[in-house]
């Protein structure tokens, strides 16, 4: 079962005009494997390894009121995902888009029936969408002309752990990865709006007269729509795989026949790097970060979110 906040009619009197009922249900299906094994030993030298992976696949199979849709926003700001019957619970949704019009430098929006529409935000007010002919036509909006793009939870995920020894000496290089799902990068589309923000560089890349191959549309001020900070748009759409080796700790024993001296059964030194590397064509700060936390409406979000940071620790385990 599904327990979400379902809206309430402001008559009923319920603060916040919302309540938490069972709404529909949903289904989690999938295998795991997992392999261990000594891979090699001769000698001082022996390399074990385990690994890991899950294939899960999330669906919505029921929701209230007629399994009419849900959508949800980050920090109050875009409608990024929505609950929808047979897709995945949180997946992104956004209106298509197909860069940008080499001949005006307005970016080209694509409607629920197939028909490409430009926005000129440098135009009066209720003549800023146009078709490719120049006819105007009513706003693109999310709710009649997005698209569900794909689930923000991995389809596959896992680990993979080995561990080096010889002699004296240790290495341990533990390593994760997923993939299958899709991050909808707002941090992309606020460092690309026009209005008083800072700018990315790749805004550099704009369409102007002597640069009709820009990839950013032409640079108007105000404008908050052409690059989807106003509404969420494909172009901001991007792929989560990755792969990241999340520790790497080198250790060294001191010799038993030194350590007696003083009385000592065991010291091992060691030095430790926590998040390490990380492998991924995602063009934001970290693939694995969620503005919305652990949320289950509108995971898969980054909104100037704070990476995860690298660290290194040394130490030292002493026995008597």
């Amino acid at each position: 079962g599904l327990i979400l906040n379902a809206p309430q009619a402001p008559s009923k009197g319920i603060p916040g005009n919302v309540i938490a009922i069972n709404v529909g249900s949903m289904e989690n299906t999938g295998h795991e494997f997992g392999l261990s094994a000594t891979i090699l030993r001769r000698g001082k030298f022996s390399w074990t390894s385990g690994v890991n992976l899950t294939l899960m696949k999330n669906e919505v199979t029921a929701l209230a009121d007629g399994n009419s849709d849900i959508l949800a926003t980050t920090a109050g700001l875009e409608t990024t995902n929505i609950i929808r019957i047979n897709e995945s619970v949180g997946s992104i949704y956004a209106v298509e888009t197909q860069g940008v019009n080499a001949t005006n430098g307005q970016r080209q929006f694509v409607r629920a029936d197939g028909t490409v529409v430009l926005y000129d935000h440098s135009a009066p007010a209720g003549q800023r969408w146009k078709t490719l002919d120049g006819t105007s036509v009513s706003p693109i909006t999310l709710i009649a002309d997005g698209k569900v793009y794909g689930p923000t939870l991995p389809k596959w995920f896992g680990g993979l752990d080995n561990t080096f020894k010889y002699g004296p000496f240790d290495l341990n290089v533990q390593m994760n990865y997923a993939g299958g799902n899709y991050i909808y990068n707002g941090s992309k589309a606020g460092l690309r709006d026009q209005r008083n923000w800072n700018n990315h560089t790749d805004v550099l890349d704009r369409w102007t007269e002597s640069n009709t191959g820009g990839s950013i549309p032409r640079v108007v001020f105000g404008d908050n729509i052409s690059n989807g900070s106003a509404i969420p748009i494909s172009e901001n759409v991007e792929k989560g795989d990755f792969l990241r080796i999340r520790n790497i700790t080198l250790g060294y024993r001191l010799p038993t026949e030194v350590l007696s001296r003083a009385n000592i059964a065991s010291l091992r030194i060691f030095a430790t790097a926590n998040n390490a590397f990380l492998f991924t064509n995602y063009s934001g700060t970290d693939p694995e970060v969620s503005t919305n936390g652990n949320v289950n409406l509108a995971p898969g979000v980054d909104r100037n979110t704070v990476p995860m940071a690298r660290t290194f620790s040394f130490g030292l385990n002493l026995g008597f």
